[in-house]
């Protein structure tokens, strides 16, 4: 006598495979779509809460009669699906964390609106032909050089600086080497220090001005000064 074997199980993994690839097509038909719908998609995560649960349900659907599911697999997989909703949840509450945060940093930021600040920058800002700033050189300079240039880079005027150590200041009265006189803006100030073995040393330069305006670009913060000079909140030395 011929025994036919059963297909039963065959035919009822098939149909499982194929219900979880239905369901995985339709959730990336819909992230394929066009227009709006496929910008909003294109935000999303490639598997989340809904789609793992279509899958998980449309295996149990299709799970073969005579060979069910593993209780400890069918745990296994009901703990993915806990772990993928808290991770869902989880971005939610962190996007939300993040916009407070920038609310907060933002506001703090303002408190700088009308105040005088110390700030690192090389910006030398000229008004009414008059312009100063602080410079200090770090180690024991046997000469110093002060240069002020333009947009372009090019030295416009240059002095002397003082070797002392500590904090000097520098000021220029808007005039350029050839005697003319250069019109009102930002400038750019490079301090030049040499040891008396010729060996370069660092120098900083500060600028105290009046922030009066807050700007956000990119996610970053500026700072206008009441010069005409933009600066970073990492800038800001002081306030008062």
């Amino acid at each position: 006598m011929t025994t036919t074997p059963t297909t039963t199980g065959t035919s009822t993994s098939k149909a499982a495979k194929d219900a979880i690839n239905q369901a995985t097509t339709q959730k990336l038909g819909t992230a394929g779509a066009t227009g709006t719908d496929a910008s909003a998609n294109a935000n999303k995560p490639t598997v989340d809460y809904e789609s793992f649960l279509k899958l998980l349900t449309a295996q149990l659907r299709n799970q073969d009669p005579l060979a069910p599911m593993d209780a400890s697999q069918f745990m296994t997989q009901l703990a993915q699906l806990s772990t993928v909703e808290q991770g869902v949840r989880t971005n939610d509450t962190l996007t939300q964390v993040l916009d407070t945060l920038k609310n907060s940093g933002m506001r703090m930021d303002m408190a700088y609106l009308g105040r005088s600040v110390e700030v690192s920058t090389d910006q030398l800002s000229l008004s009414g032909g008059k312009a100063q700033m602080a410079y200090a050189v770090e180690g024991a300079a046997a000469s110093v050089k002060i240069e002020v240039l333009n947009d372009a880079g090019q030295a416009i005027y240059s002095t002397a600086g003082s070797p002392q150590t500590g904090r000097q200041t520098f000021a220029w009265d808007g005039k350029r080497t050839d005697g003319s006189t250069a019109p009102d803006g930002v400038y750019h100030v490079r301090v030049t220090a040499k040891d008396k073995t010729g060996a370069a040393l660092k120098a900083a330069t500060v600028v105290t001005d009046t922030v009066k305006e807050v700007r956000t670009a990119d996610g970053a913060t500026k700072f206008v000064l009441k010069g005409g000079a933009t600066v970073s909140g990492t800038d800001i030395l002081s306030a008062s």
